[in-house]
C-alpha cells in the first residue's frame, strides 16, 4: 500500500446542520431600537468554477429583546441559520450503472460569503456593513448529538485523522461480483494533488497480489467532490482471473501524482456463494455521497390501481357486452418491501440512513430506478441482538400507467443533437484568479445538422462528467492579468502563540504573509472575503508552532513605544491580567471591560498605557492557574528584573500581586510580566 501523504485539512460547512451567523447589537447610544432591521445577504457564484457571485437571499431580522444582566441591560442583536437556503440550492449527484473512472460532483459544495449589516428605519448604520471570510459548504450533515461536539472540527480535525471517504459504511465489506459500489471523495486539503489517482491492490486466491492504477483524473480544484466506481465489474477484475486464479479480495484508496496515498484505505471481500435472494438499494448517505446496501431477504412487489368510475345511459337495444359502469384514466401506485437479511450490530445500524435518506434508488434493468420511503419508524439494534434484520417498504417514485414486457430498445435513428455551450464566464482557480481558460455555465440542446433549437428548450448545466460535458477553452479575455481585483502584498501576525519554546524564552506569533497576487475576485468586498479566509486557515497552532519565534530575552524586547506611554506584555496572555483600583480605569482585566479608552479586551498583550499621573499604588496583577498549584512570578522593567516571587494558585485558580511596588514608569518604559508553573 502506498505511503501516507502529509496533509492539512481545510474546513466547509455542512448545510444539514445549523449555520448560525449572529449579528452583534449596534451600541446603546440608539435610544430607539423599534426601527432597527438586521440584514444578512447570502452570495454564491454564478456556476461552478466561476468567479461571478450573485446574492442568492437578503434576509432581514429584528433584535432579540434586551435582557437584564446584574443590572446592565444586554442587547444580543440578532441571529440567522442559513443552512436551509444553502442546502436547497445543492443537489446530490447520484451515480449511473456502469460508470468508469471519476466524475466531478460540481453540486455537492459550493463557496459562498456573507455580507450583514443593519438599517435604522431604512438608513444604514455606520460601522455595521460587513462582508465575511469567504467559506465553503458541503452538502451534508451530522447527527444531532455529534454535530454539537464536533461541529466544523469533522472537516480539520475528523478527515485529518481518518482520511475517511464520504461514507459511513464499515472500512471493510463484502460484495457480489455484480454488485454496482461507489466512493466519494472530497478534496479539501492542501497541498493540493494535480491528479487523482484511484489505486487498487488486488488479492488472488493463490496468495499473490499486485497493486493497479485504475483510474485518473487531472485538473484537481480544491473544495470539490469526485465520485469514482469501485465494483468489481466497474474495476474490470473479472478480465484478469483466470480458471486457476480469482480474485478474493482488493483494496482501494485515493493517491496523488506521486503515489502518495491521500483517503482511507477500503477492503472489499468478493462473495460467490449463491444467495436466492438479492437485491441492491443505492442511497444517499448522510455524507452526500451514495452507498449500495445489499438486501438477501424476500422482496414483494404491490400495485394499488385507481381510477375513475363512470355511469352512462343504456341504449334500449343494449347488448350483454354493454357497460352502464366504465373505468377510466386508471393509474397504479407501486411499493417495495424488502428484507434486510440478518445483520450484525455496526450493519444494522447503518440501516438508519436507508430510513434518512433523501433519495435512494433500486438497482433494475432498467437502471437506477427512484423510490421514496413510507417507513417512518425504525427497530435500532437491542441489547440482545447479534445478529438481526428489517423489513422495509418503499413507494416506487412514478406512477405506472400501463404494463409492458419489451426486450432492450434497438439503436435509436432519431435526428442526431448535440449540446452547445451558453452563458460563458471567466473560470477562476481556489484562490479567485482568472485561469485563462472560458467556461460555459450551461448547455442548450440543438439539432446537429443545422443547429435549430430543439424544441421545447432544453438547458441543463454544464457539469464535467455528464453527457455533453463542454471543457473550458484558452481565452484572452480570461488571462490571469485580467482579474478585475488582485491583492496586494499582506504581512501581520497571527492569534496564536507558539507553544514549544523553553519556559524562559517569550513565545511570539508566528507573521502571515501573502504574496501579492495571489488572490483575485470580481468585487472588492469578495477579494477581502477571500483574505480572510486565506488567513483564517493560515492561522493556526501548527502555523505558530513551525513559523512563531521564541526570543531568548524575552524581557530585553524591542518595541517602539509612543511618546507619554508605556508599554505592557505578558508571556502569556490569556493567564495575565492587570487593572487599576480607581479611576482613570485602564487595564486588560475582565474588571476593566468598556471603562475607558485604555481598558482592553482580556487576554490581549503588547499593550500602550499613559504615564501622565501614573500612580504605582493603583495597578494590581492577575494571574491564573490551577488551585493549589506553585508557580513563580518575574517582573521586568526595561529588560531588568525587579520583582521576583513564587506562590500557590488559591482555591479558585487566582493570584493576586502588586505591579509596581516601589517603581515608577516614564515615556518610553517597557513593562515585561512573566509567569511560570512550577
Amino acid at each position: 500500500m502506498d505511503a501516507l501523504a502529509t496533509l492539512n485539512y481545510l474546513s466547509l460547512r455542512l448545510t444539514g446542520n445549523p449555520m448560525a451567523y449572529i449579528i452583534d447589537a449596534v451600541p446603546d447610544s440608539i435610544g430607539d431600537r423599534l426601527q432597527l432591521v438586521y440584514c444578512v445577504g447570502l452570495n454564491l457564484p454564478r456556476s461552478f468554477g466561476s468567479g461571478e457571485y450573485t446574492e442568492l437571499i437578503k434576509l432581514p431580522g429584528r433584535e432579540y429583546p434586551p435582557r437584564d444582566e446584574f443590572g446592565a441591560t444586554v442587547y444580543p442583536g440578532a441571529s440567522f441559520d442559513l443552512a436551509l437556503f444553502l442546502d436547497d440550492r445543492l443537489v446530490h449527484s447520484p451515480p449511473v450503472l456502469g460508470q468508469v473512472g471519476f466524475v466531478t460532483c460540481s453540486g455537492q459544495t459550493t463557496p459562498f460569503y456573507v455580507r450583514q449589516w443593519v438599517e435604522n428605519g431604512g438608513a444604514l448604520v455606520a460601522g455595521t456593513d460587513k462582508t465575511l471570510a469567504l467559506e465553503y459548504a458541503l452538502k451534508g450533515r451530522l447527527s444531532v448529538e455529534q454535530f454539537a461536539v464536533w461541529g466544523d472540527q469533522f472537516f480539520t480535525t475528523y478527515l485529518a485523522q481518518s482520511r475517511q471517504f464520504l461514507s459511513w459504511q464499515p472500512a471493510e465489506k463484502w460484495v457480489d461480483v455484480a454488485q454496482p459500489e461507489w466512493l466519494y471523495y472530497l478534496v479539501n486539503f492542501t497541498p493540493k494533488p494535480t491528479e487523482l489517482r484511484l489505486r487498487v491492490e488486488v488479492v488472488y486466491s493463490d496468495g499473490t497480489s499486485e497493486t493497479l492504477t485504475l483510474a485518473t483524473t487531472t485538473g484537481v480544484t480544491q473544495y470539490t467532490v469526485y465520485s469514482v466506481a469501485v465494483g468489481f465489474a466497474a474495476l474490470g477484475l473479472a478480465s484478469r482471473e483466470t480458471a486457476e486464479k480469482w480474485v478474493h479480495s482488493y483494496t482501494v484508496w485515493i493517491a496523488n501524482e506521486a503515489n502518495a496515498r491521500l483517503s482511507q484505505a477500503r477492503t472489499y471481500y468478493v462473495n460467490r456463494d449463491y444467495e436466492a435472494n438479492v437485491l441492491y438499494l443505492v442511497y444517499a448517505n448522510s455524507l452526500g455521497g451514495f452507498d449500495t446496501f445489499r438486501c438477501t431477504g424476500q422482496s414483494s412487489r404491490q400495485l394499488t390501481a385507481r381510477g375513475l368510475t363512470a355511469q352512462r345511459a343504456l341504449e334500449p337495444n343494449y347488448l350483454p357486452s354493454t357497460a352502464e359502469l366504465f373505468s377510466a384514466n386508471r393509474a397504479a401506485d407501486r411499493s417495495l418491501t424488502v428484507a434486510t437479511g440478518l445483520l450484525d450490530g455496526d450493519r444494522l445500524d447503518a440501516v438508519s440512513e436507508l430510513v434518512l435518506a433523501e433519495e435512494i434508488y433500486v438497482v433494475a434493468k432498467e437502471g437506477l430506478v427512484a423510490l421514496l420511503p413510507v417507513d417512518t419508524q425504525l427497530a435500532l439494534q437491542s441489547d440482545d441482538e447479534e445478529l438481526a434484520g428489517r423489513v422495509l417498504t418503499y413507494r416506487y417514485g412514478k406512477t405506472e400507467v400501463g404494463y409492458s414486457a419489451l426486450p432492450a430498445p434497438p439503436v435509436a435513428r432519431a435526428r442526431p443533437t448535440r449540446w452547445l455551450p451558453i452563458n460563458t464566464f471567466c473560470q477562476v482557480n481556489e484562490n479567485g484568479v482568472r485561469t485563462g481558460y472560458m467556461g460555459a455555465a450551461s448547455l442548450e440542446l440543438r439539432y446537429a445538422d443545422d443547429g435549430s433549437l430543439v424544441k421545447p428548450r432544453k438547458v441543463k448545466p454544464n457539469t464535467p462528467g455528464t453527457e455533453g460535458y463542454t471543457p473550458p477553452v484558452l481565452s484572452a479575455a480570461c488571462a490571469p492579468t485580467t482579474t478585475p481585483y488582485l491583492n496586494e502584498f499582506i504581512e501581520q501576525l497571527g492569534t496564536y502563540l507558539r507553544s514549544n519554546c523553553s519556559p524562559d524564552q517569550d513565545a511570539r506569533p508566528a507573521t502571515l504573509t501573502i504574496a501579492a497576487g495571489t488572490y483575485g475576485a470580481e468585487t472588492v468586498e469578495q477579494l477581502q472575503s477571500r483574505i480572510d479566509q486565506a488567513l483564517k486557515e493560515m492561522d493556526t497552532q501548527a502555523y505558530a508552532d513551525l513559523y512563531g519565534a521564541c526570543l531568548a530575552n524575552p524581557a530585553g524586547y524591542t518595541y517602539s513605544v509612543p511618546a507619554g506611554m508605556f508599554h505592557y506584555r505578558g508571556n502569556l496572555p490569556t493567564r495575565l491580567g492587570i487593572e487599576t483600583s480607581d479611576f482613570p480605569w485602564m487595564g486588560n482585566a475582565w474588571t476593566m471591560q468598556g471603562r475607558g479608552a485604555y481598558c482592553y479586551a482580556t487576554g490581549t498583550n503588547d499593550l500602550d498605557f499613559p504615564t501622565a499621573g501614573f500612580d504605582a499604588s493603583k495597578w494590581r496583577l492577575f494571574t491564573y492557574g490551577t488551585a493549589g498549584r506553585s508557580a513563580r512570578l518575574r517582573l521586568y522593567k526595561n529588560g531588568t528584573l525587579y520583582s521576583d516571587e513564587t506562590f500557590v494558585f488559591n482555591s479558585d485558580g487566582f493570584g493576586y500581586h502588586a505591579l509596581f511596588s516601589g517603581v515608577s514608569m516614564a515615556s518610553g518604559d517597557k513593562l515585561y510580566v512573566q509567569l511560570t508553573d512550577l
